[in-house]
């Protein structure tokens, strides 16, 4: 368990600055759920106890992830300007969580 939480906290800080698109999944079989997306621009990453969030000084929008009840984390990356990663709970929810990079910025 623990791997799995300095392994988000790791992935996470190596991409600060960077946009975030961040959606929270229930995907119980067979039953529909429910999701929600937030989108961060230019994040700011802290950890606290428990937790880590991703925020948008600027706005103030932000999301926060548990750091534990981590039961897998996906790399989904399919390529330098496609970083995406999926994060499952051992409570049954999923976050889909992709990282973009102004295209200005090359």
């Amino acid at each position: 368990m623990e791997d799995n939480s300095k392994k988000l906290i790791t992935f996470l800080m190596e991409h600060e600055g960077k946009d975030f698109d961040a959606i929270i999944k229930d995907e119980i079989e067979g039953i529909v759920g429910f999701s929600f997306m937030t989108y961060v621009k230019g994040a700011k990453i802290h950890t606290q106890s428990g937790r880590i969030t991703v925020s948008e000084p600027n706005t103030g929008t932000y999301f926060y992830l548990p750091i534990s009840g981590i039961e897998q984390i996906y790399d989904e990356t399919c390529g330098r300007y496609d970083i995406a990663l999926t994060i499952k709970y051992n409570n049954g929810y999923s976050i889909y969580i992709q990282i973009f990079e102004p295209y200005w910025k090359d």
